[in-house]
């Protein structure tokens, strides 16, 4: 048997319901270097305010990236989590919700779970979509200069 992932969060917070969430999740574009200059300053700012102020953040080194996992049907998915108050029965209840088929569900539940957009637990034989947020903030600037430029790796 294998231990599970080490996820940073102390036991008592192994179910994602039980760690402290705040009630905003701001997604971003930004390259590797903006991302490191806000995380400093967020670091700083936690320090002097309360956690549950501070949005969590996701962020996408360019639109493309962001668009290719925030489609359509799963900004939808991410809507209907939130109008049930986050959390789903299961998986086959959510794609009942949706009228989707399942798999398509599982697979985009699975791949924003990926990303950090969305938790799964684990209740027994089902898979409980979670979504602790209440609401979802898209932080996308446009700048002018080439549009094929694409930001070089670190």
């Amino acid at each position: 048997m294998t231990d599970p992932i080490d996820d940073g969060w102390p036991d008592k917070y192994s179910d994602p319901r039980d760690r402290p969430h705040p009630s905003v999740l701001r997604v971003t574009v930004e390259s590797l270097e903006e991302l490191r200059e806000e995380t400093l300053d967020t670091i700083e700012a936690i320090s002097e305010a309360d956690p549950k102020e501070q949005p969590a953040v996701v962020s996408f080194a360019t639109v493309g990236d962001l668009r290719e996992i925030l489609t359509d049907r799963r900004l939808e998915l991410l809507q209907a989590l939130m109008a049930i108050e986050g959390a789903a029965e299961s998986i086959t209840a959510l794609a009942e919700t949706l009228d989707r088929d399942y798999r398509t569900v599982h697979d985009d539940v699975s791949l924003l779970a990926d990303y950090g957009l969305v938790f799964i637990i684990d209740a027994g034989r089902a898979k409980r979509p979670y979504l602790p947020y209440e609401r979802i903030h898209l932080d996308i600037e446009l700048v002018s200069g080439d549009a094929s430029e694409e930001p070089t790796p670190a």
